[in-house]
């Protein structure tokens, strides 16, 4: 699994996941956790789909 590095996990749950989400460090967009492009995209089960990201390729460091 090939995860985007500037992906972050947000746990707001004690004992649930319901809340939690994932941020994009880039673009600070918020997604939950079954979000189609954090499946495909930020952290897809093979492959390194992130460095196809639009805003992942125009990052300026």
């Amino acid at each position: 699994m090939a995860q985007c590095y500037y992906l972050d996990y947000i746990s707001r749950g004690f004992f649930s996941s319901s809340n939690d989400t994932y941020v994009c460090k880039l673009c600070k967009k918020q997604f939950k956790p079954d979000d189609p492009q954090i499946k495909y995209t930020c952290k897809a089960e093979y492959g390194e789909e992130y460095k196809n990201c639009p805003v992942y390729k125009e990052r300026k460091w």
